[in-house]
């Protein structure tokens, strides 16, 4: 009789875990939302205690600004400073937005730079720098000029000492905290270079002094003067030799004849001076 069969052993299922590692995977998933709600819950916590923060420190009298300090206006009063960035005194310094008190502060047309900073507990210190008018132009509504060569605003004729610019078209010069033009116009380029040296032959007690420009894209700059010598034509470029040359002349003038006696003087060559005699 043959020998009987060994009957094989069963198979282990693969695919049921022991009771160990079951227990070990749920205790894990427990602790991965333990620390997840622990997270989110002090998450919440410091939310609700920066709203409650930022709530007592927006509404405490203890950071009221008592204090507004104003300085570098000279043709806007402090009142209408405060009025155009919006602030108030007694006002909580932590409320009061900054970014957009400077930016309706810029907004006015007279205002170039503005600085406006937190002294804590209650003083609020604005800085302002404002346009300094060098000269008026005349395009269709005189305009006030900046010591940059820019357009800053409309002239209410508070200013009638100014030279005024004539001969420019509405590009010839651009408007003040606007991007400067891809092209710029040669009366434009003119006028940068001349400004900054304006100050002074607009004030009386020199040798001449200036109330007008005529600016031409083809002959350059004229000055306008006031006196006997009615015109002084520049030209284009190096107006700091020029306006030297000018002085000079006119210094050598008061000593060899009348003044009264030139009518013009044309320095546009830098190597020549032309002097046109005036009428007898």
């Amino acid at each position: 009789m043959s020998e009987k069969r060994r009957k094989p052993a069963p198979k282990k299922n693969r695919f049921i875990e022991p009771e160990a590692v079951r227990l070990e995977r749920r205790q894990k998933r427990r602790r991965c939302c333990l620390f997840g709600t622990s997270l989110f819950s002090l998450a919440a916590l410091c939310g609700i205690l920066c709203v409650l923060s930022y709530a007592w420190l927006t509404q405490t009298h203890f950071f009221q600004a008592r204090i507004i300090l104003v300085s570098g206006n000279r043709s806007i009063d402090q009142t209408e400073i405060l009025s155009s960035a919006g602030i108030e005194r007694g006002a909580n310094i932590f409320a009061i937005n900054l970014d957009v008190a400077r930016a309706r502060l810029t907004a006015h047309p007279w205002i170039d730079t503005v600085s406006i900073i937190r002294e804590y507990p209650n003083r609020i210190v604005i800085q302002v720098r404002e346009h300094r008018p060098v000269a008026i132009a005349q395009i269709g509504h005189p305009y006030l000029v900046n010591d940059r060569g820019e357009i800053f605003d409309r002239s209410r004729g508070a200013f009638p000492s100014l030279p005024v610019i004539e001969g420019l078209s509405r590009d010839s010069l651009p408007l003040a905290g606007m991007a400067p033009p891809d092209h710029i116009d040669v009366s434009h380029r003119a006028l940068r270079e001349l400004i900054p040296l304006l100050g002074p032959l607009t004030q009386k007690g020199g040798r001449f002094v200036v109330t007008g420009i005529e600016a031409d894209p083809h002959t350059g700059l004229r000055l306008i003067t006031d006196g006997a010598t009615r015109s002084i034509v520049l030209g284009f470029g190096h107006f700091d030799k020029k306006i030297k040359r000018v002085n000079e002349l006119f210094a050598l003038l008061e000593k060899k004849v009348n003044r009264t006696a030139v009518a013009s003087i044309d320095v546009r060559d830098t190597n020549s001076v032309v002097i046109k005699p005036a009428k007898s």
